[in-house]
């Protein structure tokens, strides 16, 4: 099995963090990118031994700098990268932001796409992957976090360009999880609620979200693919956000 080297974005918390565990325990090397969550950070890396990078994936003119960091981070080429990292924040037209949906194309779709092509012009990367983190809501829309959602669909459609321009050295593909870990400022009892709203009636956790991605990194054959785990909530219709199940 190929042991990769893999920057992951987001990887103090949350998601990012289940994504660094597991790819550690299948003998790949995390390189942790974090922003703003230095403990959490601090804490991961010296849990997984594992080096680490601070970046604003926001400010898009020093993604380059911040792949040539996570190198120099990590003693040497990186060819995994997970682009983790998103932010989520509530909107619903016509209550649109221009400052909102600028911030997030640059963190949920243009750094993800620039830190691919940093990954790909490495001279020592023969055989390189690249795992987006999408969401099932590019299958099932609804007006509910509209700037998020909107730089998700540009994300999906640089994924598929990517992994025609990229490749056959590097694989490009994306996993597109549905309602994983407690968003926002739900109780416990609404994320309860709202995690078994999809066609299996049970909840996905981040364990099977983390699978997908280590899956991916090293498949034979597979670009362009995006593997949905979701428990099938794509499938089940709504008008607003899943994560408002519950409430009045």
């Amino acid at each position: 099995m190929t042991r990769r080297t893999v920057l992951i974005t987001g990887a103090a918390k949350r998601l990012g963090a289940h994504i660094a565990r597991r790819l550690a325990a299948d003998g790949h090397r995390p390189v942790i990118h974090y922003n703003g969550s230095c403990e959490e950070a601090v804490a991961l890396a010296a849990e997984l031994d594992a080096p680490m990078v601070q970046g604003n994936l926001a400010e898009l003119d020093g993604i380059d700098a911040l792949f040539a960091r996570a190198r120099v981070a990590a003693g040497g080429p990186i060819d995994g990268l997970v682009n983790s990292a998103s932010a989520f924040v509530f909107d619903r037209p016509p209550e649109t932001d221009a400052a909102l949906m600028a911030r997030l194309y640059a963190i949920n779709a243009a750094a993800p796409a620039l830190l691919a092509s940093a990954l790909a012009r490495q001279d020592d990367v023969q055989d390189g992957a690249v795992v987006d983190i999408l969401d099932q809501k590019l299958a099932n829309p609804n007006p509910d976090f509209f700037a998020y959602s909107c730089a998700k669909f540009a994300l999906a459609g640089a994924n598929t360009m990517l992994a025609q321009a990229l490749g056959p050295r590097i694989a490009v593909n994306a996993v597109a999880p549905g309602l994983t870990l407690q968003s926002g400022d739900q109780s416990d009892a609404e994320f309860a609620e709202a995690a078994i709203k999809n066609l299996l009636g049970c909840a996905i956790g981040a364990a099977a979200v983390a699978e997908a991605v280590s899956f991916l990194l090293t498949a034979k054959g597979l670009r362009g693919q995006t593997l949905y785990v979701d428990c099938g909530q794509r499938f089940c219709r709504r008008d607003g956000d899943v994560m408002f199940e519950g409430r009045a």
